[in-house]
């Protein structure tokens, strides 16, 4: 059991540790910050790996690029590949590869040689912009202006064609709008409950097919929503109960933590579900270059692990809180179930309880950690 725990607070801590080696380390430019600029005059004839808040790619990257930050732009000129995820990726340069982006606005008013694959709230590619082969997009609204070498293959709320594009269009939505000046030089199929809004202007050349989606399923009854709900409860107890007889230390302290501390539970609840995924693709990435590319294989399980447990660590500090103010004995069993059928039942609750178990899921991810890492210092001081 010592064991376990010690490997678990590895898992937690060697991951953060390795961001701090030196960039030299590796093969290729590896840049960390607040902002990061390449300026116009830069050229690197390497692949850049860049994290940080802003990210500005002004000159030439004779290479891939790897971005995740709030905020990327690609002004200058890529020849290689871009993996980017932020709140806000913008292209007006040029990408001589793909693009695979992911954020809550994607904007594209340059020139990408191969696909975009795009999954935001927003994409839009300008009437300046340029996709050479084929769009692959998900999200809530997509504005395809410009030029499309080949197919698109969107799944959006509402999808807007205003370009050209050479090859077949498909798409699923709930609207679909072709301006006056769309053109589709292959087929258009999409599926939709409305019928697409085709301006007098606005041309395909192929086929165009409607599909309507089927009926979605009839809703459960009481019946079936207490059956599922027995079902959850216990599936999470019998977890709950693998963390209390196993790890009782590491319950207790979770428990502890959120009692004494939940605001900064949150806050590293938010920074583990946002960070150590991408944390896990950096080692990834990184050790394919120099070497421990399991590293981010173990950071995702860990990853997922953390996950499974969070709704539990969250019903041990629940419950353990109802207990006080009932003045009762904060037993780790009685505090899991209480918490539990507390936090079950609140789920009942349309919108409400989505947004309840969200925040829970949270709570329990920083719980968990600050209990591993609190578990770590108190062996360090008994040592």
């Amino acid at each position: 059991m010592l064991v376990a725990m010690r490997l678990l607070r590895a898992l937690v801590l060697v991951p953060m540790l390795l961001l701090l080696f030196p960039a030299s380390a590796a093969a290729a430019d590896i840049r960390q910050g607040n902002d990061i600029v390449i300026g116009t005059a830069e050229t690197i004839d390497d692949d850049l790996y860049a994290f940080g808040n802003n990210i500005a790619i002004n000159g030439t990257v004779n290479g891939d690029v790897v971005a995740a930050g709030q905020n990327i732009s690609v002004d200058g000129t890529v020849t290689g590949n871009l993996i980017a995820a932020g709140r806000s990726v913008t292209i007006r340069g040029q990408v001589g590869g793909s693009v695979r982006a992911a954020g809550a606005t994607i904007f594209v008013d340059g020139k990408v040689g191969g696909d975009l694959f795009a999954a935001s709230d927003d994409v839009t590619v300008s009437a300046n912009g340029k996709i050479g082969r084929d769009v692959v997009a998900a999200g809530s609204t997509l504005t395809l202006g410009g030029q499309t070498g080949r197919r698109v293959e969107a799944a959006f709320r509402a999808v807007t064609i205003d370009g050209h594009v050479s090859g077949n269009v498909r798409t699923q939505g709930e609207s679909l709008r072709l301006t006056e000046h769309a053109a589709v030089d292959g087929s258009l199929s999409y599926t939709s409950a409305n019928e697409a809004t085709v301006a007098s202007g606005a041309v395909v050349r192929g086929a165009t097919t409607r599909t309507t989606p089927a009926a979605g399923p009839a809703e459960p009854g009481p019946a079936a929503i207490a059956i599922d709900w027995a079902r959850g409860l216990v599936g999470l107890l019998i977890l709950g109960l693998f963390l209390v007889l196993f790890f009782p230390a590491f319950s207790r302290r979770a428990g502890e933590a959120l009692a004494r501390s939940p605001f900064v539970s949150l806050g590293v609840g938010v920074v583990f579900l946002i960070g150590l995924p991408i944390l896990a693709i950096v080692l990834f990435v990184v050790g394919a270059y120099i070497g421990g590319w399991w590293l981010g294989l173990v950071a995702l399980a860990f990853y997922f692990a953390a996950l499974a447990v969070s709704l539990p660590v969250a019903a041990l500090g629940l419950g353990a809180s109802i207990l006080r103010v009932t003045r009762r004995p904060a037993q780790l069993v009685i505090a899991l179930i209480v918490g539990l059928v507390v936090l079950l039942l609140v789920g009942l609750v349309p919108i409400l309880g989505g947004i309840v178990l969200l925040l829970a899921c949270l709570f329990g991810l920083g719980g968990a950690a600050i209990a591993v890492v609190g578990g770590r210092r108190a062996e360090t001081v008994a040592a």
